[in-house]
């Protein structure tokens, strides 16, 4: 995909000469209609949202995926939804786009050891941290509203076989043999195919708790990795289930919905757990009986935190991180998991992603109020702007399981004097929340 290497010449500085109207007529040539379209290679959510941030903003792409949405309806992951990239879903789909879980406090401590944290709401006068949704609704939500934007034109599943690079425009060919000639392409594809086998996977569960409140989140750092618990979507304040999207597949709770009535008289909530563990652990403990693993989950959270009653659906999935050092190939952008996938702890690697995507919009938007009809010259100004979010965050987010693994005597002390800091500095404790809700200034 790299781009060809030759270029116009360069303009004469006599505006009236026959070699400087020459090259003009070749500079208009080769600079893209000025309605081109944007292609958009990967319709999972951070393509949705790219593609319904473009048609707001007066442009118009090509969305291509592989998969049919059925396929992306049927996935059954858990997206952690910060503050500020739940302000732009909503700007886009409107306030209620899908059951939520909503997080109002994240408890943070590490196993055995003095010093905790709570980041809350009560630092933002009452308005939640965030929230989780289902990966299926939330497609669900944003596919239905890019289909009634006349801009945005969905083709799934089609696959790309080749994007061609060129000093005026990138040609997509598709599996049926058709091409698309774009301004640019926006690869949204998601993260690219491992090579190496992990070193370290997640475990994950549904589990049923006592001793959380509604609203609770949980970050619990053990030797062996750190431990999450992130309310399940759909459950209101006082316990109910809210109604979901028929999209969202019933195995996904297991026993917990059979349950949910009697877990209501117990005190119990249900949360969905990711514990990132070496390899050979995480398959083992995949392998472990749910009594002998509600046993070895309670034992890792303490008795201050909540003990596991119920467990279903339990699997894992292995940790492949990486970050690209240019974001920007010529008319080529990456966006999202394309361009970086993050260790889950801190559950910030989809609100990377939609950060890029705000950011490259307004790059474009600016570019076209500048009145320059190429979009290329937007992409400059793109990568300088997200350097330091994706410089901080996946630096961040790689070193912190790595932190609070170690028994080192001095670094053990530290860590739970710098928990204990944030605990008793509210001025601290806001910047570093803010931090996570909106990411890094630009």
């Amino acid at each position: 995909m790299s781009a060809a290497t030759s270029t116009p010449a360069p303009c004469l500085s006599n505006a009236t000469s026959p070699g400087s109207l020459r090259n003009d007529a070749l500079a208009r040539a080769n600079a893209p209609p000025e309605h081109a379209p944007l292609a958009i290679l990967g319709g999972g959510p951070i393509g949705l949202v790219s593609a319904l941030l473009l048609a707001r903003n007066g442009f118009c792409c090509e969305l291509v995926d592989a998969r049919p949405i059925e396929a992306l309806r049927r996935d059954r992951r858990l997206l952690a939804l910060s503050r500020g990239t739940l302000q732009v879903l909503e700007s886009l789909i409107g306030p209620g786009f899908a059951p939520l879980g909503t997080i109002e406090r994240v408890r943070v401590s590490s196993r055995g050891e003095l010093g905790a944290v709570q980041l809350g709401a009560q630092d933002f006068g009452g308005i939640a941290l965030g929230a989780t949704v289902w990966y299926a609704d939330l497609v669900d939500a944003l596919e239905r509203a890019a289909r009634d934007q006349a801009s945005i034109r969905v083709q799934r599943p089609r696959r790309v076989l080749r994007v061609l690079q060129k000093i005026d425009r990138v040609e997509v060919t598709l599996d049926e043999g058709s091409v698309l000639e774009c301004a640019l392409a926006i690869d949204a594809e998601g993260s690219p195919t491992q090579v190496r086998e992990p070193q370290h996977y997640a475990l994950l569960a549904d589990l049923e708790l006592s001793g959380l409140r509604h609203g609770d989140a949980v970050e619990r750092f053990t030797r062996e990795g750190p431990l999450a618990l992130l309310p399940l979507p759909g459950t209101t304040s006082a316990g109910t289930t809210q109604s979901r999207s028929a999209t969202v597949p019933a195995q996904r709770s297991g026993r917990l919905r059979a349950d949910a009535r009697e877990s209501e008289h117990k005190g119990s909530i249900r949360m969905s757990m990711i514990w990132c563990l070496p390899a050979a652990l995480a398959q083992a403990r995949m392998g472990l009986a749910d009594s002998e693993l509600r046993v070895q989950i309670a034992q890792a959270l303490g008795p201050r935190i909540g003990a596991p009653t119920a467990i279903a659906a339990h699997s894992v999935f292995p940790l492949a991180m990486h970050r690209l050092d240019r974001v920007c190939e010529h008319r080529l952008v990456h966006l999202g998991n394309a361009a970086q996938s993050l260790h889950p702890v801190a559950g910030q690697g989809f609100n990377l992603g939609i950060r890029d995507c705000v950011c490259l919009v307004d790059a474009l938007v600016e570019t076209r109020a500048r009145q320059d009809v190429d979009p290329l010259r937007a992409l400059s100004g793109y990568g300088a702007r997200r350097r330091m979010d994706r410089t901080l965050f996946p630096a961040f987010t790689s070193a912190l399981p790595q932190l609070f693994s170690s028994s080192f005597a001095p670094l053990v002390a530290a860590r739970s004097a710098a928990l204990l800091t944030l605990d008793l500095m509210p001025g601290l404790r806001r910047e570093f929340t803010r931090l996570l809700m909106f990411g890094a200034p630009r």
